[in-house]
């Protein structure tokens, strides 16, 4: 059995597609687990309800707004109770039959691999501190080799330049003339708390026992999407940005065609 761990908020029909194309396309044991983070909506927490009661899936509803990393420590501190767990973002599409059973096999291939996902590329910052930067909205973990010494706290206390949280290792970084992030927050002593670097220090520089994390094989990039962040798309502070709304607008448009299709409509 694998747990499928969703952080959820105000994902509108990202949600559904994400839900309803791992139920078409996974034969593997799994049970899906998803918090919900006080959707605010109208149509998150209706349609997770629907699939709490059709046994689809657990639901979990947040009463106070706990960030993405927040949602994080209560589904794999203190929910997964399995050996392994998929953590994948509301807005991924499972394309075919298969996903699983790899990632599985892939985090299963060696008794020191803590965890599968993608994996950017190195950056050196401006105090020439490297660290891997983890593209991980979807990955695997070895719930096992977590608890061993691994285990974290997902949250994130530092803010950017436009006073917005994080998002946690969730979200790619990206480079400071695209998001106007300080990047002196890269030194050696702040990456150990960033959430894009605590559990990843821990893998390669404070790590006795040798646990590595490996790339996602490239097979799975051809079973499954990620839409987009759909925690941006529906900041309501990007509204009067024309170019935005579009983009977003677009996203939507394309993810309600998935949908429908997914349905056979």
């Amino acid at each position: 059995m694998i747990s499928i761990l969703i952080p959820n908020r105000d994902s509108f029909e990202a949600i559904q597609l994400c839900i309803e194309s791992i139920r078409r396309f996974t034969q593997c044991p799994y049970k899906i687990i998803v918090w919900d983070d006080c959707s605010v909506n109208g149509i998150d927490l209706k349609y997770l309800r629907e699939c709490r009661d059709k046994g689809w899936l657990t639901l979990h509803e947040g009463t106070k707004h706990l960030s993405h990393g927040g949602v994080l420590n209560k589904l794999l501190n203190e929910i997964c109770d399995t050996e392994l767990a998929v953590v994948m973002d509301s807005d991924v599409q499972v394309f075919r039959h298969g996903w699983l059973e790899d990632m599985a096999q892939a985090v299963s291939s060696g008794e020191d691999i803590i965890a599968v996902s993608g994996i950017m590329k190195k950056y050196h910052t401006p105090h020439c501190y490297r660290t891997p930067i983890y593209n991980c909205w979807f990955g695997i973990i070895d719930m096992r080799l977590y608890k061993d010494g691994m285990q974290t706290d997902w949250t994130n206390k530092h803010v950017d330049r436009r006073d917005e949280p994080y998002k946690t290792i969730f979200a790619p970084y990206y480079p400071p003339t695209e998001a106007g992030i300080d990047w002196n927050r890269f030194n050696e002593n702040q990456v150990a708390i960033d959430p894009g670097g605590k559990f990843w220090v821990k893998v390669n520089y404070d790590n006795p026992k040798g646990y590595r994390v490996l790339p996602l094989p490239p097979i799975l990039y051809s079973k499954h999407r990620h839409f987009c962040h759909v925690t941006f798309i529906a900041f309501p502070q990007f509204d009067n940005n024309p170019k935005v709304v579009a983009e977003r607008k677009a996203k939507f448009a394309q993810i309600k065609a998935e949908l429908q299709r997914l349905r056979g409509k």
